[in-house]
């Protein structure tokens, strides 16, 4: 038995996901209408379903009620493909180094409104619009995700290495991760128009937010040199046990017995504090509220423009949390009464809408986020590169009497970095491609179902020192770098590991996105 100096090891990555977004920005949802889904270029269209996208249109919609209502099904997948070498020490994953983690989100039914009225002598509108603006849903990852472990991974290679034989590399956890976010909108304004052809708007969008997060790492085991699993625990009182035993037997002294006795204690009490059960379990809530203006200018029957602005949103959520031994495990983000920074960014979208024929009409938009200046916990946004952008294209074409088809297509790019990206929540560049049906029964009624998918691009991000699982070894021996030198490099003259490749990783990051859609427009 050997003196074990290790004081503190990779912090379990317990810091928890985001929900996705299903359109738009990092923390926007812009698919808030049917019409949305079957053409994502909705920036300059007139009509009730477009509220979201352009308010400043409902100045152009005929004098009286106007209530547009949605449901829509959607379903994504996010699966993080992890390398890493300590992976094949674990019990369950038969000597490789490279596991998927897939990851769920489900939003069965997402529920929107529009809702207009427009004075007799058309030159008021005013609007109610209701949808959530970010969020949507829950995700779940039934096994964790490679950050929780790889942190047991790495506990296991070092305590093999620092114990002179006591472990051997392995080890075996149970995990879990599920989150749920929801950002309800109440937008509220008026559009006033002038001149015939111009439409102004102004209003404001109240957001509430709520979320919650519960997950564990739990059960953590190490394999000993007599290829048994156990917890620190568990070892602790085999190792007493057993020095009694050779005591009472007379193969040590008493002497001898008590200093072995403190070196297990020593070794296991670290061990202990070091593999301990984790606990989350979150609730957070808070409210914010989004002013917003637009404008539209109907040129004549060939052509519309519009563009919008939407100020920042800023939001401050209020923790309520029910956790286990989550002090010094970085999760202070998610500790009890405390308040998080998570703001709404501002958003420009600019649209055109071209009509060579009546029958027809072709869509152009461009919209900008502002992530890099809306303000995150830890200021996590000043890791990004700069804002998302987008740009639309689509057309509808009224095909026969009655009965309108529609496709479109947007290309979202983000200001991701390698240090930005985290497998607790991501999202990547995409294109998304909408398309679908409208029939007007009447004069009065519409209903409409639209096919909604977006197409993530893979993002892979390689670290020499994977999630710095190894500058964190070093400081748990007490050691300082020498200059110029790398905590992999370190660990190789330590003899800890073999070569540098052994701590370093990769991550490949894949989502899914898939939306149904089914809605109503009433006019009256």
């Amino acid at each position: 038995m050997v003196k074990f100096s290790i004081r503190s090891i990779a912090t379990i990555c317990f810091a928890i996901l985001t929900l996705p977004v299903m359109a738009g920005g990092y923390q926007t949802n812009t698919n808030q209408s049917i019409s949305f889904l079957r053409n994502p270029s909705q920036d300059a269209v007139i009509g009730i379903s477009s509220l979201y996208n352009n308010p400043a249109g409902t100045g152009f919609l005929a004098p009286g009620f106007h209530l547009s209502i949605g449901i829509m099904n959607v379903h994504q997948d996010r699966d993080v493909t992890a390398t890493y070498f300590p992976f094949s020490f674990g019990a369950e994953n038969k000597g490789e180094i490279k596991k998927t983690y897939e990851g769920n989100a489900d939003a069965p039914i997402l529920p929107s409104l529009q809702f207009a009225y427009n004075t007799k002598d058309s030159k008021w509108s005013f609007s109610f619009d209701f949808g959530l603006v970010g969020g949507g849903g829950k995700c779940q990852y039934d096994n964790g995700l490679p950050s929780f472990e790889a942190s047991v991974a790495a506990l296991s290679m070092m305590a093999t290495a620092l114990s002179q034989g006591e472990f051997k590399n392995g080890y075996k956890f149970d995990t879990f991760m599920r989150g749920r976010s929801y950002q309800y909108g109440f937008q509220f304004g008026a559009a006033r128009k002038f001149l015939d052809k111009i439409s102004v708007y102004g209003g404001v969008r109240l957001v509430y937010a709520t979320n919650n997060y519960f997950g564990y790492v739990k059960n953590i085991q190490l394999l000993t040199k007599d290829n048994n699993f156990t917890t620190a625990r568990q070892w602790i009182n085999t190792q007493h046990t057993y020095l009694q035993k050779l005591t009472d037997a007379g193969y040590i002294t008493p002497a001898q017995a008590n200093a072995k006795h403190a070196q297990v204690d020593e070794l296991g009490y670290k061990l202990s504090d070091l593999t301990g059960n984790i606990g989350l379990n979150c609730n957070q809530a808070g409210w914010g509220l989004t002013p917003i203006i637009g404008v539209d200018w109907k040129i004549n029957d060939h052509w519309n423009l519009a563009a919008k602005f939407e100020f920042k949103t800023r939001i401050r959520l209020k923790n309520e949390s029910y956790n286990e031994n989550t002090d010094g495990h970085g999760l202070d983000k998610y500790n009890d009464k405390q308040t998080i920074k998570e703001d709404i960014p501002s958003i420009l979208t600019v649209g055109a809408m071209y009509s060579p024929i009546k029958v027809v009409r072709i869509n152009g938009g461009f919209h900008y986020y502002w992530d890099k200046q809306a303000t995150k916990y830890g200021e996590e946004n000043k890791l990004l590169s700069g804002g998302t952008w987008e740009i639309t294209a689509g057309a509808e074409w009224d095909f026969t009497k009655g009965w309108t088809i529609s496709g479109g297509w947007q290309h979202t790019h983000y200001p991701n970095t390698d240090a930005y990206m985290r497998d607790i929540s991501f999202v990547t560049n995409s294109n998304t491609f909408g398309f679908g049906v409208k029939w007007q029964i009447s004069s009065v009624v519409a209903v409409e179902a639209a096919y909604f998918q977006t197409l993530y691009n893979t993002y892979e991000r390689h670290q020499t020192d994977y999630n710095g699982l190894a500058a964190t070894a070093i400081k748990a021996t007490g050691q300082t770098l020498p200059a110029g030198v790398s905590a992999p490099q370190a660990l190789v003259a330590k003899g800890i590991i073999q070569s540098e490749d052994q701590v370093a990783g990769t991550d490949r990051f894949d989502r899914t996105n898939r939306v149904f859609g089914v809605g109503v427009t009433l006019d009256f």
